[in-house]
């Protein structure tokens, strides 16, 4: 967990410091790239250490908060994408955000199913 916390203080740094130190209109694709993988890997690290602490009474916590807080990064980074080059409307911002949340509920069904599977 602590590995976890610094990797995610790392990204924000890093994110922090191409924001103030480059101007978008005037950057390369390479710092826009670094920028936008600064921004998933921070989002991924928030993500898991909020679901992680969110998740208290669940017993496979560190595997569903990891996977919760990748799918929200992935969600975020992709409709920041779309906005960026103007493709972001409201609707398909809801069918994303539906289809992320149908593909957490598919995936935690499969997992809690081979779980107790496993445990009897």
């Amino acid at each position: 967990m602590v590995l976890l916390v610094f990797i995610t203080i790392l990204a924000g740094t890093s994110m922090a410091m191409i924001s103030f130190s480059f101007d978008p209109y005037k950057t390369t694709d390479g710092i826009k790239m670094l920028f936008f993988l600064s921004l998933f890997a921070f989002m991924w690290g928030a993500g898991t250490i909020a679901f992680f602490i969110l998740n208290i009474a669940n017993s496979d916590r560190w595997n569903d908060s990891f996977r919760r807080g990748l799918l929200l990064s992935v969600l975020f980074v992709i409709l920041i994408f779309f906005k960026r080059h103007d493709v972001l409307s409201w609707y398909l911002g809801s069918i994303f955000g539906g289809l992320f949340t149908v593909f957490e509920i598919w995936m935690y069904k499969r997992i809690s199913k081979r779980n107790n599977v496993l445990s009897e």
